[in-house]
């Protein structure tokens, strides 16, 4: 799109901008969100007063946002945040799913790797949106892992253990030229003292790689890896058997309406424990007038 380049002070936002750049003409709500968290990364990076090459980019790019905003103000991608956070979990979950059935089978080699580099990059994304859930951050952990992985494994010429059955270890050099310290500290559940921005490989694996998928597809699910859940937590809560007529306002009414998508598009993916969990926020919210 001709953006100047990105200074070396807020570099960690490059990787937000080139998945921008790779959708910019496959879809426009993933490039759109893309740019405005880098924005937002932006300003929590520099806080204060920016350099002259620093403001020039964010000027650049707010103007493009501004100018998209109007020119596709029809897209309710763009124009409703409820409907772009379905649309960018739903893409980046089809990505997630396609890597982890790649790796499963061993079929080992860039695409794989690029497919869950973008999903994790596309979990950081949602963030802006308000909190993930425990089923999405822990997709997000596990996609940006094993793209460090099998990258390095790759590049390095070994073979690397197929689908979810390697767990992280302390051997960090086996990830080290891949991800920064401080991404390996929240991969693992570590808090390092002074945490950096999140960032990502200066050079991710080169295009073409992503496989041709629209912007909000339809397909038979793919099973998800199993992941270390608390399964407890996901039991289904009978309502009480007396409720209480509560006066919800706006924005209680479009939060039930959110979780009740988040259910919706977890059944599209067989994810029954997600569905029950967002489905139960929304019925306490209804009934009770406050989250759970």
């Amino acid at each position: 799109m001709g953006f100047p380049p990105v200074p070396q002070d807020i570099k960690a936002i490059s990787h937000f901008l080139k998945v921008a750049d790779e959708h910019d003409q496959r879809n426009v709500t993933i490039s759109y969100w893309c740019r405005m968290y880098a924005v937002q990364s932006a300003m929590k990076i520099i806080p204060g007063p920016k350099s002259p090459e620093v403001s020039q980019l964010l000027i650049a790019i707010m103007d493009w946002l501004e100018r998209t905003k109007t020119e596709k103000k029809d897209v309710e991608g763009i124009s409703n945040e409820m409907c772009a956070q379905a649309i960018i979990e739903e893409y980046a979950i089809k990505l997630f799913n396609y890597a982890e059935s790649q790796d499963k089978e061993a079929r080992f080699d860039k695409n794989m790797v690029k497919a869950f580099y973008t999903s994790g990059i596309l979990f950081d994304i949602l963030d802006q949106f308000g909190t993930l859930s425990e089923d999405i951050e822990e997709k997000r952990k596990y996609a940006k892992w094993r793209a460090a992985y099998i990258h390095n494994c790759l590049k390095k010429g070994v073979m690397p253990t197929p689908g979810s059955t390697v767990v992280l270890n302390d051997k960090e050099d086996e990830y080290t030229d891949f991800l920064p310290k401080s991404e390996l500290d929240k991969i693992k559940g570590k808090t390092p003292e002074d945490e950096a921005p999140n960032t990502w490989p200066t050079e991710p694996p080169s295009q073409p790689l992503l496989p041709d998928i629209p912007s909000q597809p339809v397909m038979p699910p793919t099973p998800l890896p199993t992941f270390p859940t608390n399964q407890s937590q996901y039991v289904p809560v009978a309502p009480p058997s007396n409720t209480t007529n509560v006066a919800l306002s706006p924005e209680q009414m479009e939060k039930a309406q959110k979780y009740c998508k988040y259910a919706n598009s977890a059944l599209n993916y067989d994810d029954v424990k997600t569905a029950i969990e967002n489905l139960q926020k929304a019925l306490h919210l209804l009934q009770f007038g406050q989250e759970m």
